[in-house]
């Protein structure tokens, strides 16, 4: 349904008003339960409006198609990431507020100087330093079940890989990173009224305090790892402060521990319906570099994004009035047909794709070119070590909600065995 579109009038100099836009639709994209009611549901608000204003949630803009969206990711002046209402941010769970993730939750002055110290801290050349220890966990992780020729994917791979680099990263001793690890990957996967869902939020708050014992060991005995380097940062000519320091380590975490999870399940859900695309990908190394952006474009980890409206401004021809919420959306986005020729297929060297999975503008994810190293190096072991491998559909389990994170919770599967490298 799409209503309430002012039309043409006259000014007072005789000269014809602007149209002024407000489309409204029912669209409330916490009710999207499955991959195919997410996509689906997104189609239609693009198809009615691609900016456009609902009633649920309190009332806010939902912005779907890819032009509005890479312009309101750019447009932070206008659109600001500041958190000023918790209850409408992604990272809220169940009862549980999560404090803000800076630098994602600042703007520009605030947010400078802590970005800085993110983008150093992931940079492409800090990646490349890393990728003996990416190929060391994904060996690893894989050798754990290669004999058995049996794995649940999602559990054995996708999830404990990037946990391992991005907690190994930063210091955490080995003993926590299972927990650490089930905590974010349980909140997003595992329905909320579950005992334990409830058992995954609070521990979120074990981690909090575990990230605040370890940064305070930090500033008394620095080591080589991310949180030394996070501490021994200045910010405005003072140490950083503690809470600063403990929302980068958050942000690392939590973006580090879910995401490149729910991609990399996402692709080997995908090869398992269309086995005939793995022998390219692992006789051609180009293909596998093109095809992971087309994974990123079908299948964008963070599947949407939040803002308020700074002051008064327009996007799409419709009137956005400062204090407005705004949800972006990269997955409707990256599906737009206008932005991309047959949008709704996997073209494995789809060129050129200019997508919107990591976000545009100056939040753009710190964390890219660490979850394109993790992601790349996972497909290419299961591909060349379980190239046979299938998904049973019966066993198969996605998440329950669809609304930022989507994702698959279990994948099971079997394998010809094959040999431990380690």
């Amino acid at each position: 349904m799409t209503v309430g579109n002012a039309g043409e009038g006259r000014q007072m100099d005789g000269q014809p008003e602007r149209r002024v836009r407000r489309p409204l639709i029912d669209f409330d994209h916490y009710r999207q339960r499955s991959l195919s009611e997410s996509d689906t549901a997104w189609r239609r608000a693009r198809e009615q409006s691609p900016v456009a204003w609902t009633e649920a949630n309190g009332g806010h803009w939902v912005v779907s198609g890819y032009r509005e969206v890479a312009s309101a990711f750019k447009n932070w002046e206008a659109f600001s990431s500041a958190r000023t209402e918790p209850e409408f941010s992604s990272l809220s769970v169940g009862s549980l507020r999560i404090a803000p993730l800076y630098p994602e939750e600042l703007d520009p002055p605030a947010w400078q100087p802590l970005r800085r110290i993110v983008n150093e801290l992931l940079s492409p050349g800090a990646v490349r330093r890393l990728q003996p220890r990416v190929a060391y966990w994904v060996t690893y992780y894989i050798d754990q079940v290669i004999e058995s020729g049996q794995s649940e994917m999602a559990a054995d791979i996708a999830c404990p890989v990037p946990a391992a680099v991005a907690l190994e990263l930063l210091g955490f001793p080995q003993s926590d990173w299972e927990r650490i690890s089930n905590a974010f990957h349980g909140t997003a996967s595992l329905d909320r009224q579950t005992v334990d869902f409830a058992q995954a939020v609070e521990d979120l708050d074990w981690v909090s305090t575990r990230i605040r014992e370890e940064l305070s060991e930090r500033r008394r005995n620095p080591r080589d790892d991310a949180m030394s380097f996070i501490v021994s940062h200045e910010v405005d000519g003072r140490p950083i402060s503690p809470s600063d320091a403990e929302a980068l380590v958050l942000l690392v975490v939590g973006g580090g521990v879910d995401t490149t999870t729910s991609l990399t399940s996402a692709a080997l859900v995908h090869l398992n319906r269309y086995p005939e695309l793995r022998e390219p990908l692992v006789e051609d190394p180009a293909l596998l570099d093109s095809g992971t952006e087309e994974f990123l474009r079908m299948y964008p980890p963070a599947r949407t994004h939040a803002r308020i409206a700074a002051r008064d401004t327009e996007l799409g021809g419709c009137p956005i009035a400062k204090g407005d919420r705004v949800l972006l959306s990269e997955v409707s986005a990256c599906h737009d047909e206008g932005a991309f020729a047959d949008a709704g297929r996997f073209i494995v060297d789809r060129f050129p794709n200019r997508h919107a999975a990591f976000g545009l503008g100056i939040h753009r994810c710190p964390g890219s070119h660490l979850a394109r190293a993790q992601f790349k190096e996972t497909m290419r072991q299961v591909l060349t070590r379980m190239p046979d491998y299938v998904v049973d559909p019966g066993q198969i389990t996605e998440y329950p909600n669809w609304s930022s994170i989507g994702g698959w919770a279990r994948i099971p599967a079997t394998f010809t065995p094959g040999r431990r490298l380690l």
